[in-house]
């Protein structure tokens, strides 16, 4: 019999801590709810293997590995090689960063990274302490409606991301995106105990400078509500660089924290209705195997480079008031002309040749798998390393075990758009095919 366990912890940051997800300094005024350090461990046959989910919009690379030395030191190797430790990608969550003046003063900064290091490492700990005898189940839905692409034709040719509500120049989106929701159900004492969901979609529903699970913690508290118990549940995302969750065509307050309890609720409703279908998951063998990817970077032409500076040259240094986003690059806002054309130059200047990443998957015989992708991955890897696994329920986690930028699809670095814009050691082009075929190697 599986045996589960659980647990999690507070991890919300001090006042003042900066903000991530924007391009521009957000130093935090309080928060809406709190963001946690979410555990969650199994046992199949005496081997052990779990999941690590933190309230964050990502997590560096001090991060991990902090946590993954403090998982070895603490809970021993095994363990530690079957963890998967991800991001949800709340864009109201800390920054973690300790160099910039303008988010806040150091010291808090290097508070709210150690509490957050120490929370995560509790939480695992005591998910093993908690271990008890469970039963296992997992399904999918094809049931996505809150998740939309961002990038979209536009009748003169091009892709723009986020190009405007109800923008007449809209032609059709990038491309379709796999709608799928995967759902894992533990049982214990006979009553429901746990839920881990992977679910694609941006954590980018209220903008500001408040605190948030965003909808991610809206999603935990409906289900805890309509179940009448305080379960764990865990998202962990799925591949989701170019999806949000605006849609344009609506005319709508699309970013608020009302928007963020609706999504909340929505998804929960569909994760609720779909309790009762899921399947046993059988007892089998753990295989858990741990790759690296080398993530070749973006080269920057002599071209390109001289467009970049004549952009600086060029274009009238404003400021704008208010958060610097997305939309401001098909918009030609100043600020974020200057903003891109700065990070092309830095591209050519700063960047390595490629950085390593590293991957973990874990299977259940032929039942279930959950493989992890560093960064930012588009919908379309995911897609395709769910078509190619060799199990019926495949969990894509991205934001997990590494740090990455955006990994768009090949096609779509000549299209355009701000996710494919160069910065300091953005992916090459090939990218996003070095890493499925890694992914699916490791689940092969």
């Amino acid at each position: 019999m599986f045996k589960a366990g659980y647990a999690q912890e507070i991890i919300t940051p001090p006042v003042g801590v900066g903000l991530a997800g924007y391009f521009n300094a957000r130093p935090n005024d309080g928060m809406y709810d709190d963001l946690m350090a979410k555990a969650m461990v199994f046992e199949s046959k005496g081997k052990r293997f779990g999941f690590l989910a933190l309230d964050l919009e990502s997590c560096c690379e001090r991060l991990f590995n902090d946590i993954e030395a403090g998982l070895r030191k603490e809970l021993g190797d095994e363990l530690a090689d079957a963890m998967i430790v991800s991001a949800t990608h709340t864009h109201t969550g800390p920054q973690f960063i300790t160099n910039k003046p303008s988010y806040c003063q150091q010291d808090i900064a290097e508070y709210a990274y150690q509490m957050t290091v120490e929370a995560s490492l509790r939480a695992v700990k005591r998910a093993v302490m908690n271990l008890l005898p469970a039963e296992v189940y997992a399904g999918s839905v094809y049931n996505n409606p809150y998740a939309f692409v961002r990038r979209y034709w536009m009748k003169n040719g091009t892709i723009v991301t986020n190009p405007g509500w109800c923008n007449p120049d809209i032609e059709r989106p990038e491309s379709g995106f796999d709608r799928t929701i995967n759902i894992l159900k533990v049982v214990q004492n006979g009553r429901i105990s746990a839920l881990l969901c992977n679910i694609g979609n941006h954590g980018d529903t209220i903008g500001g400078n408040t605190v948030s699970a965003d909808w991610y913690g809206r999603f935990t508290q409906e289900i805890q509500y309509k179940l009448q118990c305080s379960l764990p549940v865990l998202v962990v995302d799925d591949a989701s660089g170019d999806l949000n969750h605006f849609d344009f065509n609506q005319k709508i307050m699309q970013s608020s924290y009302k928007e963020a309890n609706r999504i909340g609720k929505g998804y929960a409703a569909i994760v609720l209705d779909a309790l009762n279908d899921l399947e046993p998951v059988t007892e089998d063998d753990v295989i858990v195997k741990n790759g690296t990817v080398v993530i070749p970077h973006r080269q920057i032409s002599d071209a390109e480079l001289a467009e970049a500076k004549h952009t600086l040259e060029t274009v009238p240094d404003i400021k704008k008031d208010g958060d610097l986003e997305s939309q401001d690059l098909a918009n030609k806002v100043p600020a974020a002309l200057r903003f891109f054309a700065q990070r092309v130059i830095d591209c050519r200047e700063k960047s390595t040749p490629s950085h390593s990443c590293r991957i973990t998957s874990i299977k259940l015989g032929k039942q279930l798998a959950f493989a992890s992708l560093p960064g930012e991955p588009f919908n379309g890897i995911s897609r395709a390393i769910r078509n190619e696994s060799p199990c019926k329920y495949t969990f894509v986690i991205e934001l997990a075990q590494s740090s990455s930028d955006y990994i768009p699809m090949p096609e779509c670095f000549e299209r355009g758009g701000y996710e494919v814009q160069a910065g300091v050691n953005s992916p090459a082009p090939n990218a996003a095919n070095v890493l499925i075929k890694a992914a699916l190697d490791n689940l092969s």
